[in-house]
């Protein structure tokens, strides 16, 4: 059963260091993009590999706003710690323009620190200072990302840096391509050209992708084959101008694809289950609705090491007895012998 993650050991090998190893193997790996540990567990539950904090979703669950990019650097410090402390997936972070302004310097500054809460990177855009429409000019792009690398590599590590490009890779392909080249050269580990998934066309989005890649590949070097995150795969069954991770995987250099789901779905969860408490006044809506998607639980708390017995184990060792322990206690109570947590390993 072993302590969880929060109580063990210190970690044996840095996360940036797991996510470049993910990023060289062959296969493609879906990263949800989400906003809290509750967000992160369920994740890890599901069996995904690699998380990201989207700013836009963490935004909404902190100031109940839309991201205006209001969020300061200490926000995205305390949701990375909290959820390195709870999970060893490698956590990067959506840090927009390089956390606020625009500067260089803000850039450097909140990549040091995000760092040291722990995540394994960090995504910066190219976008202009100032949350201005546009972008930056190919040198002070490059200067963000490279403030960007010098504080990702402060104090001994050495972050994962996700270059965003915000260019139309279809009307500006030539400067595209002499973009991606100078991001790479700032320093980046992978790039992002944001609105790929929004070419209307499933050929032309391909054509792209393999143009891009074929341009980059031309090069040689560092450029080659260097490895790519495709944003917001949408949903190939009800588009079928969508592209489909088979399609990802045959293009051979996409490598992450981030998909938001985790804060639509929370809220459309709570919208829903609110307003039958309301009209019914009672609790019960909650506790048959969602039976028809396999999971079972009396209460969220079991799934954060009660139904496992991790914590219950962790603070029962340091009690002479068992309903001494608030964990066990809590497990007595909550955890119900027909939870199911796992739908796929029922049966």
């Amino acid at each position: 059963m072993g302590l969880p993650y929060i109580l063990t050991p210190e970690k044996k090998e840095p996360a940036a260091n797991r996510l470049r190893r993910m990023v060289g193997e062959a296969n493609v790996r879906i990263v949800p993009e989400l906003h809290d540990c509750m967000s992160a567990k369920a994740a890890e539950m599901n069996g995904f590999e690699v998380i990201m904090v989207s700013s836009g979703d963490l935004a909404c669950a902190l100031t109940g706003i839309p991201d205006l990019q209001l969020l300061s650097i200490d926000d995205f410090v305390r949701v990375t710690e909290q959820i390195t402390r709870m999970t060893s997936m490698p956590l990067i972070i959506d840090g927009d323009d390089g956390f606020g302004l625009g500067r260089a310097l803000n850039a450097q500054y909140g990549c040091m620190r995000i760092m040291q809460a722990g995540a394994a990177g960090v995504l910066v855009t190219d976008t202009s200072e100032l949350a201005r429409k546009g972008q930056l000019s190919i040198p002070d792009a490059c200067l963000r990302f490279k403030a960007a690398r010098a504080g990702l590599d402060a104090n001994g590590n050495h972050g994962f840096l996700i270059a965003r490009c915000d260019s139309d890779l279809v009307h500006e392909f030539e400067e595209t391509v002499e973009r991606c080249a100078a991001y790479i050269d700032a320093g980046a580990d992978m790039l992002c050209i944001l609105w790929m998934h929004k070419i209307p066309d499933r050929n032309l989005k391909l054509e792209m992708c393999r143009k891009l890649r074929d341009a980059l590949n031309a090069k040689g070097g560092r450029y080659a084959d260097f490895p790519m995150w495709y944003p917001d795969l949408c949903g190939k069954a009800h588009d079928p101008e969508e592209v489909s991770m088979e399609d990802l995987r045959e293009l051979g250099v996409y490598k992450l694809v981030g998909i938001h789901y985790s804060a639509h779905a929370a809220m459309l969860a709570m919208l829903d289950v609110g307003r039958h408490v309301m009209q019914e006044q009672t609790n019960d809506y909650v506790d048959y609705h969602f039976d028809d998607t396999g999971y079972k639980t009396f209460t969220t708390m079991s799934m954060f090491g009660l139904t496992d017995g991790s914590w219950v184990e962790a603070e029962n060792a340091f009690v002479r007895e068992p309903q001494d322990s608030v964990a066990q206690r809590n497990a007595d109570y909550f955890v119900r012998t027909d939870d199911v947590h796992d739908p796929d390993k029922q049966g």
